[in-house]
């Protein structure tokens, strides 16, 4: 089994990678096998609605985003991070989101079995403030994005009021929580309901 761990953040090391890292520990220690990619270390550029994938289901760009694509279609379960800019994910996810139209014409349209199973996609998002709403686009984004890859949302960890790099270690049940999380991916348990 492949846990596929999606990090966001242009901040290495930041909060959202620190939970990320914690749940693909815990989807090892459960026996699978685990990649992480980093968007921001990629090369890649937004989508330029050329509509060239909905014919056969590639990109037109030739840059890093070819071998995501592969990697979703191969990967068993998704965690995905990304901090909270401006109440929507970073721009670094909403680019990669953006460019997976091309996912959304191999499932849909080229019925491609890599994106059309039910796998599951799980979601870690931190954010600085504590707005009632902080989290709603975020989440919507998500669930249309883990939809076009072949996933379904199955949990999520959302934490608000945590900024500074490195201070979501000083929160253990986000810790502890992540590692659940990531249990679950590598199908090794169940996503304790808040």
């Amino acid at each position: 089994m492949l846990v596929l761990g999606v990090s966001g953040s242009p901040r290495r090391g930041g909060n959202t990678e620190i939970l990320l890292d914690e749940a693909l520990a815990a989807a090892r220690e459960a026996g699978a096998e685990t990649k992480k990619v980093v968007l921001s270390e990629l090369k890649y550029s937004s989508c330029i609605s050329c509509g060239a994938c909905e014919k056969t289901g590639v990109c037109s760009l030739k840059d890093d985003m070819q071998d995501l694509y592969e990697l979703i279609g191969a990967a068993d379960a998704m965690i995905f991070s990304s901090p909270i800019y401006f109440y929507a994910v970073s721009g670094w996810s909403k680019c990669a989101i953006d460019r997976a139209q091309a996912l959304w014409a191999r499932k849909y349209i080229l019925k491609d079995p890599r994106y059309t199973a039910d796998k599951k996609g799980y979601f870690i998002c931190i954010g600085a403030t504590r707005g009632a709403r902080l989290f709603d686009g975020a989440k919507l984004t998500m669930k249309y994005f883990f939809d076009v890859a072949g996933y379904t949302p199955a949990g999520e960890l959302l934490v608000n009021g945590v900024d500074e790099k490195g201070n979501i270690r000083q929160y253990p049940e986000h810790m502890a929580a992540a590692r659940g999380l990531g249990a679950a991916a590598a199908g090794a348990g169940e996503i304790e309901k808040a």
